[in-house]
């Protein structure tokens, strides 16, 4: 079973945050675009545990992608949505 705990933005470390979305792909928007993060707390080492990782964050999270992080606290996943369009297709970069 996959399990997600969301993590404080606050609590990670800044050159994680550095790596952050810029842009809809979809309408172009460019303001800002607010993300939130969540520690995997299951492993994830092969592709059906990836699919229902998947599964997991559009079934408890309402998202149909998210960007992968790996650091000290562990893998982490973010999600973002275009607050104009709707859009999960947010060009992400320093």
């Amino acid at each position: 079973m996959i399990r997600l705990k969301e993590i404080d933005p606050l609590k990670l470390p800044r050159q994680l945050l550095e790596f952050a979305p810029i842009a809809c792909m979809n309408c172009g928007f460019d303001g800002h675009i607010s993300r939130r993060f969540f520690k995997v707390l299951s492993d994830v080492n092969s592709q059906e545990e990836y699919s229902k990782l998947g599964s997991v964050v559009k079934k408890k999270l309402g998202y149909d992608s998210f960007t992968e992080h790996y650091c000290d606290i562990g893998f982490l996943i973010s999600v973002c949505r275009c607050p104009k369009c709707g859009s999960e297709e947010i060009f992400e970069d320093f």
